[in-house]
This record gives C-alpha cells, sequence and structure tokens, in this order.
C-alpha cells in the first residue's frame, strides 16, 4: 500500500475527529475496502491522492477547483520528467491505446448541471 496514502489516511481521521464528520469518508472506507479485496491480491492499491479530495471538501475548496489543485502539488515532478525527457528521449510510460467511449459534444460548463456534492 502506499505509505503515503496511509498516512494521509490516519490525518484525515484526525481532522473528521476534531473538526467534524464527514459521510463522505464512510463512504471512502467502505469503496476502499472493496476495491482492496478486489484488487489487493494484485498489488494494486488506492494511492495518496485517494482521500486528498476528503481534505479539500473539508477545507472548503470548491469541487472545480479539486484538479488545479492536484495538478499544482505535481507541476514540479511533471517539469522534472519533461526535463529528465529532454536528456534522455525516451517516454516515462508503457504504450498505451485509449478503449474509452468515443468523441463526445462539449458544453459550456456554465451550462452543466452542478453535482449535489459541491
Amino acid at each position: 500500500k502506499d505509505p503515503r496514502a496511509v498516512i494521509l489516511q490516519s490525518l484525515v481521521e484526525e481532522m473528521f475527529d476534531r473538526f467534524g464528520h464527514d459521510d463522505l469518508y464512510d463512504v471512502a472506507r467502505a469503496i476502499e475496502g472493496e476495491a482492496e479485496s478486489r484488487l489487493g491480491p494484485k498489488g494494486i492499491y488506492p494511492n495518496v491522492d485517494f482521500y486528498s479530495g476528503l481534505v479539500y471538501r473539508k477545507l472548503g475548496i470548491p469541487r472545480d477547483l479539486f484538479t488545479p489543485v492536484f495538478a499544482i502539488a505535481r507541476v514540479a515532478g511533471w517539469l522534472a520528467h519533461w526535463r529528465e525527457q529532454l536528456g534522455a528521449n525516451r517516454i516515462f510510460r508503457p504504450s498505451q491505446i485509449y478503449s474509452g467511449s468515443q468523441p463526445r459534444s462539449w458544453m459550456p460548463i456554465e451550462q452543466r448541471e452542478t453535482s449535489p456534492a459541491a
């Protein structure tokens, strides 16, 4: 298991103990338990980011800013990989084939429905 996730999970528990519980934490724990029972034998576990959304939510960060906050925390690492790749000229990920849904129509964010969890 990602040791950072273990640390953040304990900090999240402490945060909810001190500043009030969030039912979404119970949902996250149930999902984590199910994922670990199904994927743990394959060595797949939630990483540190699994609980970061709960922290952002408790801090009052708007949901539409979760991704930018997530990205800001990683920019230095992404740039380090980029600089390293400039010298080595090799890709740092396996070849991938997209198998998701086909192109969908785009809707401006102002016209989208807001999530009840926001």
